[in-house]
């Protein structure tokens, strides 16, 4: 299949903005040098003469970009080398694309490869400094469905920002108003101290790039909501479905690679939205990042030989270790000067002892922008080890989707062991 542009242009905002530099976090530099973040969103045609008009989509989204202008900016480096965002309207890239495919031919759109179509392509080796910090794709297809592809530099927002940026979108191609206006000012999480209070294993440092090397197999698994159930009640209902869910996974992923010393620590890496650890409480129209990442570690021989409840109760214990203590300690140990040697990576890149679940389930990346809600999410996913709860499909309230990376021989295993629900160890089964 073959995916032709059409049409690219940079959308600016629609009114001045400020012009200023955005200061930006501990949390927001730990990303300045990774790729976009892609996310997929299909849509069925809905008959309509105007389905996904593109200007309709390029004007409401110049009205967005008026109150969340940091998101037409550049990355800037001050006179210490640090990154901010230069806001000087410079615009997000928009592009408009046709293939010669109907979306049925696609599967359930888990394929890293074929999904790389739907997103601008850009030039890396120029530098994060010219690139544009959203790339928006109209992709056309040959039935009359329309794949919108978002393409997000990491250090403008989390999820929780992406979703609230979307929601302002969707509502002004809708005539509505941005009931949420995006809280730009960083500086809270600015550090405060010298001396952290704890030790942050979770932040390794490394001499060594962590960019995935090793051949991977991307798939879409779809849990049911009554085997969720079924863990929580074997658990006698103590803990979350998210902490089932991860600690199901989690055992399945270790069995399925086999480690060779049933002995050495693995880690799984979950992420948590810090906005509520703080007192007072961070608004949830923050815009910036500001999720955190509880770590478990235990071996295969304990992961394999424990009931899942024990694998819960691991992962409760390191989600409640994030407390505001904990978050404001975190910012404070990034803050610590390097020695030149090494570098912070993001938890849960460092190889393949590591699992990182994220959930989405809670946010709303699904926007109508006139024309209906998007069939699914997917993400481009490619890093062995990353896992991502999704969004319910439209209309599907019976399942969990799971989007999970790994190696080709974990995941033939992988597959059999996540449908498996039992109240032996998993080694058993």
């Amino acid at each position: 299949m073959k995916t032709t542009v059409k049409e690219s242009c940079i959308v600016r905002p629609a009114e001045d903005t400020p012009k200023q530099r955005l200061w930006l976090s501990n949390l927001d530099q730990l990303f300045v040098n990774f790729p976009h973040v892609s996310l997929l969103h299909p849509y069925n045609p809905d008959g309509s003469h105007n389905f996904f008009d593109a200007r309709v989509m390029k004007q409401s989204l110049a009205k967005t970009l008026v109150a969340f202008f940091p998101v037409a900016g550049r990355l800037a480096q001050d006179e210490t080398g640090r990154f901010e965002i230069d806001c000087s309207g410079q615009g997000v890239l928009f592009a408009e694309a046709e293939i010669d495919a109907s979306m049925s031919e696609l599967g359930d759109f888990s394929s890293p490869q074929l999904l790389r179509q739907f997103f601008p392509e850009i030039d890396y080796s120029r530098g994060v400094s010219s690139l544009p910090l959203l790339l928006i794709q109209v992709t056309r297809f040959r039935c009359g469905g329309v794949c919108l592809g978002i393409g997000l530099q990491h250090v403008l927002c989390d999820g929780e920002g992406l979703s609230n940026f979307m929601t302002a979108w969707s509502n002004q191609a809708r005539d509505l108003p941005i009931t949420s206006p995006p809280l730009l000012d960083r500086t809270f999480l600015r550090s405060t101290s010298s001396q952290p209070l704890f030790q942050h294993p979770e932040y390794q440092e490394s001499t060594t790039d962590s960019t995935p090397t090793a051949i991977t197999s991307t798939e879409i698994h779809s849990i049911p909501t009554s085997q969720i159930k079924h863990l929580r009640d074997m658990t006698h209902n103590r803990y979350s479905s998210y902490e089932v869910l991860a600690a199901h996974i989690w055992r399945c992923a270790t069995a399925a690679r086999r480690f060779a010393d049933e002995n050495q620590p693995i880690t799984l890496h979950v992420s948590v939205d810090g906005r509520n650890r703080f007192d007072p409480p961070l608004p949830r129209a923050y815009f910036g990042n500001c999720v955190f990442h509880a770590m478990a570690v235990a071996s295969p021989a304990e992961l394999l030989s424990e009931s899942v409840e024990g694998t819960a109760e691991r992962i409760r214990r390191a989600i409640r270790k994030i407390d505001g203590l904990y978050v404001r300690s975190a910012i404070d140990w990034l803050e610590r000067p390097g020695d030149g040697t090494t570098r912070v990576q993001i938890p849960g890149t460092a190889g393949s002892a590591h699992l990182k679940v994220i959930t989405w389930a809670r946010l709303s990346f699904q926007k109508d922008f006139g024309w209906g809600g998007p069939i699914f999410t997917r993400s481009i996913n490619r890093s062995d080890g990353k896992c991502h709860i999704l969004p319910r499909s439209d209309g599907d309230d019976e399942n969990v989707q799971l989007s999970v990376c790994l190696e080709p021989a974990a995941m033939e295993r992988f597959r059999v062991l996540l449908t498996s629900v039992s109240t032996t160890p998993i080694s058993a089964l």
